[in-house]
């Protein structure tokens, strides 16, 4: 943010600053809920594996119709974390750039035209965070549970 605001002053000195596209927060916006869609589909595919994994496990019978849950392949998996972790970048990435555009442009509202310009950074800004904030629950949707809790220290060193 710090260095977007440090250009657009620079380039303010040598000429016109250069305009905000319209589809700068429509694009973030976009793709915020396209990452959320898939992490709530993924949730969804988990919940409903680990469920059937826990009526084989204990011999309970479906309360519902029995349907076959399809596992989840680990390459799947793979792609929504690298979607995650990338979509998490582009949103710190364009946030800060039109947060620090909208900072700029904040001392400049009288005239109509920076005004404008000003809220489309804000809802770009704020699409930004909405992108980051859906990567990471995809994130924690893709964490792996812990297998079984761990014996503690001291009594592993007693043994030995």
């Amino acid at each position: 943010m710090v260095l977007s605001y440090v250009v657009l002053r620079f380039w303010d000195h040598f000429g016109t600053i250069p305009a905000v596209p319209i589809s700068a927060p429509i694009t973030l916006t976009v793709l915020a809920v396209a990452v959320l869609a898939v992490a709530l589909g993924l949730r969804a595919r988990f919940a409903a594996n680990r469920e059937a994994r826990l009526r084989l496990a204990t011999g309970k019978p479906a309360d519902g119709p029995i349907r076959r849950v399809k596992p989840i392949d680990p390459l799947q998996a793979a792609r929504a974390l690298v979607l995650a972790k990338a979509s998490g970048l582009v949103g710190a990435v364009f946030g800060g750039i039109y947060g620090g555009y909208g900072l700029f442009l904040l001392g400049r509202l009288d005239v109509d035209i920076y005004r404008t310009r000003a809220v489309t950074c804000g809802f770009a800004l704020i699409a930004g965070v909405a992108l980051i904030l859906a990567a990471l629950f995809l994130e924690r949707v893709l964490r792996i549970p812990p297998e079984a809790p761990a014996a503690p220290a001291d009594k592993l060193a007693s043994r030995a």
